[in-house]
């Protein structure tokens, strides 16, 4: 079994991203073989996204403080440990 994805980045070029997933031995051997499937490839995906990241946040060093990024973008993110960040809500400020 394998798992595949496409990371499409913001110039249009698309990454092919395949990861093998052998399965584990025993009960739930399938599963537990794509769980490790799956976190190797978002292993690959932020090894993609690091640099790029490291780029932008160069790039605005100098646009304004971190304070001010915030309060323009006053969001609230709640994090589930089981799964991906929830709904984001904005947060007003009187």
């Amino acid at each position: 079994m394998e798992v595949r994805a496409q990371l499409t980045g913001r110039d249009g070029q698309k990454r092919p991203l395949c990861v093998l997933c052998q399965p584990e031995a025993g009960a739930g051997g399938e599963l537990r073989g794509l769980l490790r499937g799956l976190s190797q490839l978002q292993e690959q995906v932020s090894a993609l996204l690091a640099p790029l990241v490291e780029q932008e946040s160069r790039g605005l060093a100098g646009a304004g403080t971190e304070e001010e990024d915030d309060e323009e973008n006053n969001t609230d993110v709640k994090t589930c440990v089981d799964g991906p960040p929830l709904k984001r809500t904005k947060s007003q400020h009187s």
